[in-house]
């Protein structure tokens, strides 16, 4: 079984505000990192980790992103490991900066890249593409691209959602929960509202 989740880490001083943005709130219990509908912590250099179960949480969409990012710097990740399916984006003053997909189900060769990407990120693509082509490229039973993304998100937030983090404790990620609004104002389809 592999993980199907999202990942999103805000770059700020009060992740509550980020929190009561996409309504969701601090349950003061803990849990085991990934294995509840939410849940975040807080990591090293300012930042706080938000991990959502399925890849394409809708806290990923572009609009919400750009509004969160009108505040602070932030890192987004869909991770679908049934599919080899990776991607990270960097958002900042209110705008897409860099995004990098991995497709698996395109080949074990496939990277898709926009933006202005990182000055390291060549070399650090290139490590995972040797490995590919050592194995076998294309033919490979091995998809080395599918950590291409992730490693770049982590060299910016500090986060790998398959490694162990030095100062993460796995077993006590804070349980969070979505906010539970009134369905008053809204059309019977707009459970976003």
């Amino acid at each position: 079984m592999g993980y199907s989740i999202s990942l999103l880490a805000v770059q700020c001083a009060d992740p509550d505000r980020t929190l009561s943005a996409l309504e969701i709130t601090r349950s003061g219990q803990t849990c085991k990192y990934a294995k509840e509908r939410l849940s975040g912590c807080a990591l090293p250099g300012n930042w706080f980790l938000i991990v959502a179960q399925g890849c394409a949480n809708p806290f990923l969409k572009p609009k919400i992103l750009g509004l969160l990012s009108e505040q602070s710097a932030l890192v987004a990740c869909s991770i679908e490991e049934h599919v080899m399916f990776s991607s990270a984006e960097y958002w900042a003053g209110g705008a897409l900066v860099w995004r990098v997909e991995h497709v698996g189900e395109n080949g074990p060769v496939h990277l898709r890249t926009s933006g202005d990407l990182p000055s390291d990120f060549a070399g650090m693509a290139a490590v995972q593409m040797k490995r590919q082509e050592a194995d076998g490229g294309k033919e490979a039973d091995v998809d080395h691209y599918f950590d291409i993304p992730l490693n770049l998100a982590r060299s910016i937030m500090g986060f790998k959602h398959d490694e162990e983090i030095p100062g993460v404790d796995y077993d006590n990620f804070e349980l969070l929960s979505k906010t539970t609004k009134s369905k008053v104002g809204r059309s019977w389809w707009q459970i976003w509202k």
